[in-house]
């Protein structure tokens, strides 16, 4: 009802949008957190209506709220006519399909405040950014333009069902982000300050620095990370310097006042792997792994991945040489190096009852003869569903695409 309300009196304004449109303005407002005026946002939605019955003004103000709550509590999810088909993308990505109309609201919603001079720069930078990737879903054209990587190893239409099914995730990220102060990292920095012993930091500094880390790990679109960039560049001009490396490389994570650092350095790594900057990704986790050789955060696991997207098969065997282990996790490496630089052989058929024989899920989940959802997984068990879902997680699914023919390899029974 609500609905055929808001339509109709839509249908009598000089713009005339359709209701994916206005609904995604209105979730553009709502993940900005700020108050706009309603007499504003009608006119920015609709131009300069004659008149608005008080049933059509409440229908838009539900909307209205109901976009605030959902972005607020981070349940918004996008319309369900919002589809993106992976047989006809053409089709959803029409300029009168549902998808880009929203996307084209959301964007128009976000551009409310980029001519506030108030914005800090940050925040304006993750606005842009965020209205690219939506813009990817106004067109065909622009889907081809966002989504094609030159480091990708799959398609445009791949990557862009990929960022698809992420879209509501992108919307909560940004709106926790425009909720940081862009002065909370900055508050632990002092241009005066060269550098101190960790136990020097106050109980107060501390659950400031877990605070920010916390914020930091629930952001998942690759456009935080120069966010995240900010929050490492004073951590490491004011606690974490070149000396203070040198002093404690080795045993990093014996000390619980580096573990902020280590989780959001990681948590780095891992989006610059998403977005297939697997170069950069490998870089961050070498640092890591030298600072804590330990490994208690399994930085291991992404950077075998990141070596087999890259072909990187020496840094790979050095890598396999200090972390011998027969699970799941290594073994496949060591596979698909195999299988890449060698062919099929009687080892590396070997090392395939071996992983089968580590976990009775492990081709099924990997081959998709075995289907399951990827939920956020806490812990998991060796042999467990779990433990495929957090290889997968790791860059796993996407290390064995990369190396032609090893799928098929792994699902063969031939022994």
């Amino acid at each position: 009802m609500a609905r055929k309300t808001i339509l109709a009196f839509s249908q009598n304004t000089p713009h005339q949008p359709d209701y994916n449109y206005i609904e995604g303005f209105l979730v553009g407002l709502a993940t900005l957190g700020t108050e706009v005026r309603v007499d504003k946002w009608l006119v920015n939605i609709f131009g300069d209506y004659q008149s608005i019955d008080r049933y059509q003004l409440q229908a838009l103000m539900e909307l209205c709220e109901q976009s605030q709550v959902t972005v607020a509590e981070a349940t918004y999810k996008l319309p369900k006519q919002c589809v993106l088909s992976k047989n006809d993308m053409a089709t959803s990505l029409d300029e009168g399909a549902p998808l880009p109309k929203f996307c084209t609201g959301f964007i128009a919603g976000l551009s409310t405040v980029l001519n506030d001079s108030n914005l800090p720069a940050a925040h304006k930078e993750a606005i842009a950014n965020t209205q690219a990737l939506f813009a990817g879903f106004t067109s065909l054209d622009r889907a081809k333009l966002t989504f094609s990587y030159s480091e990708s190893v799959r398609s445009f239409e791949q990557e862009a069902l990929q960022v698809k099914r992420r879209l509501a995730s992108t919307i909560h990220d940004l709106s926790d982000m425009l909720r940081m102060s862009p002065f909370d990292f900055d508050a632990f920095a002092d241009p005066e300050f060269e550098g101190f012993e960790y136990s020097e930091f106050s109980d107060e500094e501390l659950d400031a620095k877990d605070d920010a880390a916390r914020l930091l790990l629930q952001l998942d679109d690759p456009n935080s990370i120069d966010l995240i960039d900010e929050f490492l560049k004073v951590e490491e001009q004011t606690f974490i310097t070149p000396t203070f490396k040198q002093q404690n490389e080795g045993h990093f994570w014996l000390m619980h006042e580096t573990r902020p650092y280590m989780a959001v350095r990681f948590h780095k790594a891992r989006l610059l792997f998403e977005s297939n900057q697997f170069q950069k990704a490998c870089t961050e986790l070498e640092e890591l792994l030298k600072l804590n050789p330990n490994d208690n955060q399994a930085c291991r696991y992404l950077y075998a991945n990141c070596l087999v997207m890259l072909k990187q098969w020496d840094k790979l065997k050095v890598l396999l040489s200090e972390y011998e282990e027969d699970g799941i996790f290594m073994k496949s490496a060591e596979a698909l190096m195999l299988y890449a630089l060698e062919g099929e052989s009687a080892e590396l058929n070997a090392i395939k009852q071996g992983l089968i024989k580590a976990n009775k899920h492990f081709v099924k989940i990997l081959t998709g003869q075995e289907k399951v959802k990827l939920p956020d997984v806490l812990g998991y068990t060796l042999g467990s569903k779990e433990e495929v879902i957090t290889y997968i997680e790791m860059g796993g699914k996407r290390a064995w695409l990369s190396v032609e023919g090893s799928l098929f390899w792994l699902r063969n029974k031939k022994k």
